[in-house]
């Protein structure tokens, strides 16, 4: 088992170089290009439209099998907002320091446009299944706009492998948090996760749509209020953050006596990283959701991407970020990173510690939660409603596995199936940026057109 563990971390180290995450940035970058900046040019419109006008319209559902777009947003971002942005974050600062938060920023600017565009893709290429409900997900687009229908279905196996993987990871992050904060044995965590799991599943995706429109905006709001008190109990230390997360990522100041290389460099490397890994932009998971919708112009799903995006780093990684650098926690060698932002809350008052741990792990339950929705698409696709009808009963038992037990052996599986997934997106994605481009300039061209007739 440790030589294949061994194997299988070389093939990782091959795959998560550093040249995939380079890529997906600079897919980023042409996206942005080739889209007139629209994460910029429209960035009012596209908050006011899928926040407000979204969340008025957030029960409507205009098909069968279909869901409206807040709520395909809510289903992205549970499965977006989870230990990434928490203990991520944490672990980007003390690899990086506070100058990876700059290149977390740098990689969430970019990234809202590469998400942008896979949505919109989600649109262009969609099936439906005999009862006529909506399929979606990177396989369709790569089937029917790369028309490689084999490199479906090896997304969709790996896409189901990446989401089973995850299963236990966050289990097993959910389990620890209890068992070490609070005491709670790891197997009565595992059943619970089960009974709550099993609920959601077998109510179908609408229910977990439902369910992750009630709990990711008061979860993310309950963090981002608890996280803005720590700040600003610790507001004299605001202005010298700021200037140390500019100072760094930028310095070429040598890490480790010179051994380390450029501080520049690793603020860049694990800022970068783990930005892309926190939104996963350019890693098909949007799709899935977002190709569930129906609307009008694909553009018109595909601008909640850049929302998603602002809201999973510039704002709650950010929030996570400031709380640690305030704090003063990251100065502290001695302090694991796995536990660092939620000791970061507790710093100015015992309770806060609680209310950090309690957000992280439904966090963690919501991005659950989210893998289920994907999983059950990818499994649809590759093998078949039937096994995904059965599928649907073994994924929540795969939590007492991730619970209980020590899965370093899965991380490696996960990470390299995460990778495997990204490589034959990342060829799509390049291949059918034109189509994103050309309904861009559709879309906004004919809004124009409207907003000026309006102004008569």
């Amino acid at each position: 088992m440790d030589k294949l563990e061994n194997i299988l971390a070389g093939l990782n180290s091959i795959i998560w170089g550093k040249w995939l995450v380079y890529v997906l940035l600079g897919l980023g970058i042409l996206y942005t290009i080739t889209n007139g900046f629209v994460q910029v040019k429209h960035f009012r419109f596209i908050i006011k439209k899928t926040l407000i006008d979204s969340f008025k319209d957030r029960n409507s559902e205009k098909g069968q099998g279909s869901i409206s777009s807040f709520k395909a947003m809510m289903v992205t971002l549970a499965g977006n907002v989870g230990g990434g942005n928490v203990v991520g974050v944490a672990t980007a600062i003390v690899s990086g320091g506070l100058g990876a938060i700059f290149w977390m920023w740098i990689a969430a600017f970019f990234g809202m446009a590469l998400k942008y565009g896979e949505i919109v893709l989600s649109q262009l290429y969609r099936g439906k299944d005999s009862e006529g409900n909506l399929l979606s997900g990177p396989m369709y687009y790569i089937r029917d706009g790369l028309r490689m229908p084999w490199l479906g279905v090896v997304i969709a196996v790996l896409m189901c492998t990446k989401m089973m993987g995850a299963n236990l990871v966050q289990s097993n992050t959910i389990a620890g948090i209890l068992n070490t904060n609070y005491g709670v044995p790891t197997h009565i965590t595992g059943i619970f996760l089960i009974c709550f799991l099993m609920v959601i599943t077998l109510g179908g995706l609408k229910r977990v749509a439902n369910i992750a429109t009630t709990l990711v905006p008061v979860m993310s709001i309950f963090y981002i209020v608890v996280g803005v008190l720590v700040i600003f109990l610790n507001i004299e230390s605001v202005p010298s953050v700021f200037a140390t997360i500019f100072h760094e990522a930028f310095s070429f100041q040598a890490v480790g006596g010179g051994t380390g290389g450029f501080v520049i460099a690793r603020a860049m490397q694990f800022g970068i990283t783990r930005g892309m890994y926190s939104n996963e932009a350019g890693e098909g998971t949007a799709p899935f959701a977002h190709g569930s919708t129906i609307v009008s112009h694909p553009v018109e799903e595909g601008i909640t991407g850049v929302t998603e995006v602002f809201l999973d780093t510039i704002i709650v990684c950010t929030i996570t970020a400031l709380v640690i650098g305030v704090t003063g926690i990251y100065t502290d060698p001695s302090t694991n990173a796995a536990v660092m932002a939620i000791n970061s809350f507790g710093t100015m008052w015992a309770p806060l510690k609680h209310a950090g741990a309690f957000a992280l792990l439904v966090f963690c339950f919501t991005t659950l939660m989210g893998q289920w929705f994907n999983a059950a698409k990818s499994f649809t696709y590759a093998f078949g409603p039937n096994v995904t009808s059965k599928a649907k009963y073994i994924f929540p038992f795969l939590c007492i596995v991730g619970a209980t037990n020590k899965i370093s052996l899965v991380w490696t599986i996960q990470d390299l199936a995460m990778g495997l997934v990204v490589i034959p997106n990342m060829i799509a994605l390049i291949v059918l940026f034109p189509k994103v481009s050309a309904q861009t300039k559709d879309y906004f061209s004919k809004l124009g057109n409207k907003e000026e007739i309006g102004n008569r």
